[in-house]
C-alpha cells in the first residue's frame, strides 16, 4: 500500500496524492509540508488575484490558502512577484494523461516533491462503505481503500481531487472529470466487496485483482472513482445489524431508504461534491428519494460485479436528467432520438393507489399527449389477457398464470448464487453465517425451489414476454403503430421513518408495476415529477416527499427515451435537475393542482431553478443564422490568460478550440425543426433582434452551439425590432413566454431604444434573465427589471483586461505629457518639436512612488491596481462603498479611503472606474477637492462628469493633465476638451478602452455563460441588481 499523508488546510482535511508529479529547483526543508498553486509564468504575471479567485470559486478543493505560495511552471528561473509571494520553480518529471504539462491548480509541496492535493470530504450521512485513491491518477489501474476517519472521529472520508486538474470533457473523454462512486458489489481492483455483511468480510479478505468492466468503461470516459457505497446485506436486508443504514437526505433526514442501491441515492441527494453514482439492482422499482435514475438490464454477471440473480442490472443515479445520457447506450443510427414518437401505454391495472401518485401520472401523460401530438392508450393487462390469452396458459388468469413464476424464478437464483458462500464459510468456521431477517427467509423460502420448478417458470416468462409483446406492446388502436413506452407508479409516497417497526419479508406475487420490468427485461427511467407535503413527527414541521414517474422502454436506445422525458418535463415547466438536500425542489405552488385532494402538488413553480436545459430565450440578434460551421481541430491548449469564466472545471477559453471535429450527428437547430445533438441535449428554435456576427471565433462557435443545443431561440424580423412594432408583439405575446433576453454586443439590438417601464412591464413573468453584451447599463432600468424578477447581467468582466490596459495607457500619457509630445511630433514644425523636446522633461514624471487612486474598486479597477503597484511600482489608493476583503488588498498593498474627499485630496492622479449612477461624481464640487496638480483619468461613463466643471478645472491649474476615452454627449465631444487636446492637456479617444477584438468576444461568450447559468438553475456570473430582486 502507497504511503498516505493527510493535513489541515483552513480547517479542511486534505490527502496528499502519493505520487510524486515534480521537483522544485529551490532546496527546502524535507519535512515540510506547504500548500501551493501551481501556475504558468503568464497566470503569475498577469491577473494573479482574478485567476486565483477564479479557482476559489470554480474548485471545491482550492481554497484561498493554496495561494500564499506559488510554483511557478518550467521554463524559467528568475521569476517574483514583488515581495507579496514567494515563488518556486520546478522541474517537470510527470504529466497527466491529456496534458501536455501540469494543470494549473492546487497542489502541496512535500519537501521539494511536488503532490495532489485531495480534499478529504466527511462521509456524515453514511453512505460509503469506504474512499479510494487510485495508484495513478492519470491512468488509474489499483485503487487503494482510504482508512482516514472524519474530523469528528464518526464516520469515513472520501477523498475527491481538484476540478482543475482535468480537461474539458470531449467525444473520447465525454466524463472526464466527473465524480463517480460505485456500488459496493461492484469490482475495483486492490478494493473488497463486502456485501455489508461482517461474515463476508472475514471470509474474503483478500482484494480484487480485477476492475469490472462498466467501472473500466467509466475510468476510460474520463470518470474519477470516489469510493464505494453500501449496498444492503445480500441485495435484500433492511435490518442493518452489521453496518449502520445510509442516511437520507431528504425530508426530516429520518426516511427509511429501500432497494439495494440504497447507499448510492443516499450519496447523491446528501453530497454536491458527487456527481453520479452507479450501483447493482434487481430491476424492481423502488421510491428514489428524489433522483433521477436508469435500471439497464443487462447480464452483468461475468462482468466484474457480484450479482444476486439475472434479474441484476447496473442502475445508474444522478442529479440530472442529463446526467444519464453518458449511461445510456444508444443504436449508432438515430443517435439523437429523431423518430423516436411512441406510443405512450398506462397499464389501469397496475397502477398505484396513491392518488397523489395518479394525479402526478395523469399530468405527465397529458403533458406527453400533447407533445408527441398523440393519444394515450389505457390498457387493462389482465383483462387485455383474457381477451386473448396464450395458447399455454388455457382459461388461466394472468395474475394467475403468472402468480409465482417471477418471484420464484429469481428466488431459485437468488439462493444459489451465495452457495459457494455458504459452504466455504462453514468449512472455514464451523458454523452459518449470519444474516439478516430479510435474505435468510428468502433462502429458505427459495431452497424449495427445484430446477425443475425452475424451469418450468422460466418457460412461464418466456411465455408472458411473448405475449406481452405481442399484445400490449404492439397495440395500434390510434394512428401510431410505432413502439410504446409503458408510464407507471414508482415507489411508495407514504413516508416510512428508520425508528418505525419494519415490515416482515413477503413473497411477491404474479406481475404489478414494480417487477414489470424484471419480467420483460425492460429498461426503466425513473425521475422525480413533483413533492407532496407531510407534517413530521419527527421534527414537527412541514417536510416534502418526492413524487416519482418510472417509464419503461423495450427500446434499446435509452437515450432517446431520457431526451423524450426531458423534453416532456420541460414542455410541463417540471425540473430537470434535483437539490441536493432536504428538499427535492425549492418549494411554490403551482397551478397543477391534483383532483379530489384538498392541497395542490407542491412543485417547484416557473422558477429559475424550473427551466433548465432548454428553456426559451429572447435575443437581441440577427435576421437569419449566424454562421455555424462545424468545430476544427487541432488547437493547441497551450494557456490563454483570462479572466472569463470557465466553460469546464480547469478550462479556459482557449480549451474550446481544441474539440474534435463536428461529426454528422452535430447537427444544429437554424431555428426551425427541433433536432438533437450527439450530446443529448435538446436543440430547438430561438429570438434574436441584430445582423449576425460575419466571423465567429471556433470558441464562440462552440458556446454558441451550446446555447442552439439547450435552448429554444426565438428571432425578431427586423420590422419587429423598431420600438413600435417590438411593442405590438409584446402585447399580442407574439413570442409567447419567454426565459431570457439577450442584448449582443454586435449592432447591439438599439433599435428597442431605452428599455424602460413601456417595454419592460409588457414582459411576460416567465423572463428570468436580461444578459446585455457589454459594460454599461445606463439604458435600461435595472431597478425595475429586478422589482419584476428579473436579473440584469452585464459583461463588463470581459472587458476588464482591455480596459485596465488603456487605463494604464491613460495614466503614463498623463505623467509624461504624451498628448503634447504627440502634437508637438505631428505638427511638422521644428521649433514646436525642440521646444517639446527641451521642456516636456520637466513636466513630466515617473509612476514609481506616485499616488494613484481609483474610484471604484471592482475586478477593472483591481487589474489597474495590479498593473500599476506591481508593473510600476505605484502606491495604490481606492475609494469604494463596499471595502475589499485583505486577500484583495494585501498583494497589491491599497490603501481604502473612507471618503472620496480623502482620496482626491492624497493621490497624485485618479481614474473613474466605477459604474453609471443617477447624478455627477466628478463635479464643481468635487473638482476642488483633487490636490493640486493631479491628473485624471476617465474610463467609466462620461455622465459621471461634469464636463464644464472639469474643462475648467484644468484650465485653473487644478489639474494638470487629463485622458478621457468615455464622454457625457457620444459621439460629441466636448468643445472646451477639444481645445486643451490641440493645447496637449489632454489625451481624447473615442471610447475605445474596451475595444479589442478579445473583449467583444468575451461580452458574447459572457452573455451567453450568464444566460445559461439561470436557466440551469445556478447563480448569475455578473448580475448587477440583485438588490432590488423580490
Amino acid at each position: 500500500m502507497l504511503p498516505i499523508t493527510t493535513c489541515f488546510v483552513a480547517g479542511l482535511q486534505y490527502l496528499l496524492h502519493p505520487v510524486k508529479l515534480g521537483t522544485i529547483q529551490e532546496t527546502i526543508n524535507p519535512d515540510a509540508l506547504i500548500p501551493v498553486t501551481l501556475l504558468t509564468t503568464d497566470e503569475i504575471f498577469g491577473d494573479i488575484e482574478g485567476v486565483l479567485n477564479l479557482f476559489d470559486s470554480l474548485d471545491d478543493v482550492f481554497v484561498p490558502d493554496f495561494g500564499s505560495i506559488l510554483v511557478e511552471k518550467t521554463g524559467s528561473n528568475s521569476s517574483h512577484v514583488q515581495d507579496a509571494r514567494q515563488v518556486y520553480h520546478m522541474d517537470l518529471i510527470k504529466t497527466l494523461e491529456g496534458f501536455s504539462e501540469l494543470p494549473s491548480g492546487p497542489y502541496f509541496l512535500h519537501g521539494p516533491n511536488l503532490h495532489q492535493a485531495w480534499r478529504l470530504y466527511d462521509d456524515e450521512f453514511g453512505a460509503f462503505t469506504f474512499g479510494v485513491i487510485p495508484d495513478d491518477s492519470g491512468k488509474p489501474d489499483e485503487y487503494q481503500p482510504l482508512t482516514s476517519s472524519s474530523m469528528q472521529g464518526d464516520s469515513v472520508t472520501v477523498p475527491v481531487p481538484s476540478r482543475l486538474y482535468y480537461p474539458q470533457p470531449s467525444l473520447r473523454k465525454p466524463l472526464s472529470g466527473v465524480r463517480v462512486s460505485i456500488g459496493d458489489t461492484i469490482s475495483l481492483k486492490g478494493t473488497h466487496t463486502t456485501f455489508s455483511s461482517r461474515a463476508w468480510k472475514s471470509l474474503y479478505k483478500d482484494p480484487s485483482g480485477v476492475t469490472a468492466n462498466y467501472a473500466q468503461e467509466l475510468l476510460d470516459q474520463g470518470a474519477i472513482i470516489v469510493g464505494k457505497t453500501k449496498t444492503a446485506q445480500f441485495g435484500t436486508g433492511a435490518d442493518w445489524v452489521d453496518q449502520q443504514a445510509p442516511w437520507s437526505a431528504r425530508g426530516d433526514g429520518y426516511h427509511r431508504m429501500h432497494g439495494s442501491s440504497v447507499g448510492a441515492a443516499s450519496a447523491l441527494v446528501g453530497y454536491e461534491w458527487l456527481d453520479r453514482s452507479v450501483g447493482v439492482d434487481d430491476g424492481r422499482v423502488v421510491a428514489e428519494n428524489g433522483v433521477y435514475s436508469l435500471i439497464r438490464l443487462v447480464n452483468i454477471s461475468s462482468d466484474g460485479a457480484k450479482t444476486t440473480s439475472k434479474f441484476d442490472g447496473m442502475r445508474f443515479f444522478s442529479r440530472s436528467l442529463k446526467g444519464l445520457i453518458h449511461h445510456a447506450p444508444s443504436p449508432k443510427l438515430d443517435a439523437r432520438g429523431e423518430g423516436f414518437v411512441p406510443k405512450v401505454v398506462i397499464p389501469t391495472d397496475l397502477s398505484s393507489p396513491e392518488e397523489t401518485q395518479k394525479a402526478a401520472i395523469d399530468k405527465f401523460v397529458s403533458i406527453l399527449q400533447e407533445l408527441l401530438d398523440t393519444k394515450a392508450e389505457y390498457i387493462d393487462i389482465s383483462k387485455t389477457w383474457e381477451e386473448n390469452p396464450p395458447v399455454e396458459a388455457s382459461k388461466e388468469g394472468m395474475q394467475s398464470y403468472m402468480s409465482q413464476a417471477p418471484f420464484r424464478s429469481w428466488c431459485y437464483d437468488y439462493y444459489h448464487s451465495f452457495d459457494d458462500f455458504k459452504d466455504e464459510y462453514q468449512q472455514k468456521f464451523h458454523k452459518e453465517p449470519f444474516v439478516e431477517t430479510a435474505p435468510q427467509f428468502f433462502w429458505e423460502q427459495c431452497k424449495s425451489v427445484t430446477e425443475e420448478k425452475h424451469s418450468k417458470d422460466t418457460e412461464r416468462l418466456e411465455i408472458f414476454r411473448k405475449w406481452f409483446h405481442g399484445n400490449v406492446m404492439n397495440i395500434s388502436t390510434t394512428s401510431n403503430t410505432n413502439t410504446p413506452i409503458l408510464v407507471l407508479p414508482c415507489g411508495d409516497v407514504q413516508v416510512k421513518h428508520r425508528n418505525e417497526p419494519l415490515d416482515p419479508p413477503t413473497i411477491y406475487k404474479g406481475v404489478d408495476f414494480t417487477t414489470l420490468a424484471p419480467v420483460l427485461d425492460a429498461s426503466v427511467l425513473s425521475f422525480p415529477f413533483t413533492q407532496v407535503s407531510y407534517k413530521s413527527d419527527i421534527t414537527g414541521t412541514t417536510e416534502y416527499q418526492p413524487v416519482c414517474i418510472s417509464v419503461l422502454s423495450l427500446r434499446d436506445d435509452q437515450t432517446s427515451l431520457i431526451q423524450l422525458v426531458e423534453k416532456a418535463l420541460r414542455k410541463g415547466h417540471v425540473p430537470t435537475q434535483v437539490d441536493v438536500g432536504r428538499m427535492t425542489f425549492p418549494v411554490k405552488k403551482s397551478d397543477h393542482f391534483v383532483k379530489h385532494l384538498q392541497a395542490p402538488l407542491l412543485v417547484q413553480g416557473s422558477t429559475n431553478e424550473f427551466r433548465r436545459q432548454g428553456s426559451s430565450i429572447k435575443l437581441s440578434t440577427g435576421d437569419r443564422d449566424p454562421l455555424m460551421p462545424p468545430l476544427g481541430g487541432g488547437a493547441s491548449r497551450a494557456h490563454t490568460q483570462s479572466l472569463t469564466v470557465l466553460w469546464h472545471f480547469g478550462q479556459s477559453l482557449s480549451h474550446l478550440a481544441s474539440q474534435p471535429a463536428a461529426t454528422s450527428s452535430d447537427q444544429i437547430s437554424n431555428g426551425g425543426t427541433s433536432k438533437y445533438t450527439s450530446t443529448g441535449f435538446y436543440a430547438a428554435s430561438y429570438i434574436s433582434c441584430s445582423p449576425p456576427v460575419p466571423v465567429f471565433p471556433i470558441w464562440l462557435i462552440s458556446l454558441t452551439k451550446a446555447i442552439y443545443a439547450t435552448c429554444e431561440i426565438v428571432r425578431p424580423s427586423a420590422e419587429e425590432r423598431q420600438r413600435p412594432e417590438f411593442i405590438k408583439a409584446l402585447k399580442d405575446k407574439r413570442w409567447g413566454d419567454f426565459d431570457a433576453i439577450f442584448r449582443p454586443f454586435w449592432s447591439t439590438g438599439g433599435e428597442m431604444g431605452k428599455w424602460d417601464a413601456e417595454l419592460i412591464n409588457l414582459l411576460p413573468e416567465s423572463v428570468k434573465v436580461f444578459a446585455s453584451a457589454g459594460a454599461g447599463f445606463d439604458w435600461a432600468d435595472t431597478k425595475l427589471l429586478g422589482e419584476r424578477g428579473t436579473i440584469y447581467c452585464n459583461s463588463g468582466l470581459a472587458a476588464a483586461e482591455a480596459v485596465a490596459d488603456f487605463a494604464m495607457a491613460g495614466i503614463i500619457s498623463t505623467f509624461r505629457v504624451l498628448p503634447w509630445c504627440i502634437s508637438s511630433a505631428l505638427s511638422g514644425d521644428e521649433e514646436a518639436f525642440s521646444t517639446n523636446h527641451r521642456d516636456a522633461t520637466v513636466q513630466s514624471r515617473n509612476l514609481r512612488n506616485q499616488a494613484l487612486g481609483l474610484i471604484g474598486f471592482g475586478n477593472i479597477g483591481q487589474q489597474i491596481a495590479a498593473r500599476a503597484r506591481h508593473g510600476f511600482g505605484m502606491d495604490v489608493h481606492y475609494y469604494d462603498i463596499l471595502p475589499k476583503p485583505s486577500s484583495v488588498v494585501a498583494p497589491l498593498r491599497a490603501t481604502h479611503h473612507e471618503t472620496l474627499e480623502s482620496l482626491l485630496a492624497k493621490c497624485d492622479c485618479v481614474v473613474l472606474c466605477t459604474p453609471a449612477g443617477d447624478g455627477t461624481l466628478i463635479n464643481a464640487t468635487t473638482l476642488p477637492l483633487f490636490k493640486r496638480g493631479s491628473r485624471f483619468v476617465n474610463i467609466a461613463r462620461g455622465s459621471l462628469v461634469d464636463e464644464e466643471a472639469l474643462v475648467a478645472a484644468l484650465r485653473d491649474g487644478t489639474l494638470s493633465n487629463a485622458a478621457i476615452d468615455v464622454h457625457a454627449n457620444e459621439p460629441k465631444i466636448h468643445p472646451g476638451l477639444m481645445e486643451l487636446a490641440k493645447q496637449g492637456r489632454v489625451l481624447l479617444t473615442c471610447h475605445n478602452a474596451g475595444g479589442t477584438v478579445d473583449t467583444h468576444k468575451g461580452f458574447e461568450e459572457l452573455s451567453m455563460r450568464n444566460i445559461m447559468a439561470v436557466l440551469s438553475g445556478g447563480e448569475a456570473i455578473t448580475p448587477v441588481n440583485l438588490q432590488f430582486l423580490k
